[in-house]
């Protein structure tokens, strides 16, 4: 016999209660934003007692919920990597759990789940997020027969822009792209198709965010920099060189007649 709708409804509110009940047992630190290289503690505590058997820290990425740290007392604790010698249960009691990153890194950025696997209830869980702020940031280049293209990349959180400083007429290209986690890159290429326009002149990769900025100068190396001029007047002086050849040549054959038809 089906379940009237009143009684469907009734069962969806009781197992609403029930998750919603779980879910207020945790109490959890707020969104933690800390700068890169620092260290930071994400805590939760399970406010009423129960007999834990398990605690389980998990990152909550793009696709799928990874786990990065255990601990129980019969199995004791377990790291996973990347985070392994980067990371700890800082307490080790089960129904209040402590994690803390050491020399956070930008990637470090997302949300953080805590599992209490409690017997015989099943598990109770809650989310806490962590954003890593920082800016890095690199430029590379190559000339080829005077033709120079520059790509500037930057990674930050807040989201960074770039610019490139010096006079040229060329302009750069940029692909933008934003990752679940707030974490912002950038890639800057810039084509220069004249080298000679750059002479005298520095060119450098301007990045920068709300919280830092930096300067990244190409540098290119003077016989880079003037290959393709260099090339130029090389091939100038062997071709003036090879003409005065030439001609000095014809002048002594004309001579030397000049000199058979007076005998």
């Amino acid at each position: 016999m089906l379940p009237s709708k009143m009684t469907f409804q009734a069962l969806l509110l009781s197992l609403f209660c029930i998750a919603l009940g779980k879910a207020s047992m945790i109490i959890h630190t707020g969104h933690r934003k800390v700068k890169m290289g620092s260290n930071v503690t994400l805590s939760c505590v399970l406010t009423e007692p129960k007999e834990v058997l398990q605690v389980t820290w998990q990152k909550d990425s793009e696709k799928t919920r990874e786990n990065i740290a255990t601990y129980s007392n019969v199995k004791g604790l377990k790291i996973h990597k990347p985070f392994r010698d980067r990371l700890n249960f800082t307490s080790l009691v089960l129904n209040e759990t402590n994690i803390t990153f050491w020399d956070t890194r930008m990637d470090d950025s997302g949300c953080y789940i805590c599992l209490f696997n409690a017997f015989p209830i099943g598990s109770f869980s809650g989310r806490t997020c962590l954003s890593v702020l920082g800016l890095n940031a690199s430029v590379h280049y190559n000339i080829s027969e005077g033709h120079l293209t520059a790509i500037c990349n930057a990674v930050g959180l807040p989201e960074p822009t770039i610019s490139w400083n010096g006079l040229f007429n060329s302009t750069p290209t940029q692909e933008k792209v934003r990752h679940a986690n707030g974490i912002v890159s950038i890639t800057s290429k810039l084509e220069i198709y004249d080298t000679q326009s750059l002479r005298g002149q520095e060119l450098t990769c301007k990045v920068s965010n709300r919280n830092e900025e930096m300067e990244l100068p190409v540098k290119m190396r003077k016989e880079e920099s003037f290959s393709f001029l260099g090339l130029m007047i090389t091939l100038g002086i062997l071709l003036v060189v090879f003409v005065l050849i030439v001609i000095a040549v014809w002048w002594r054959k004309r001579i030397c007649k000049r000199g058979q038809s007076g005998f």
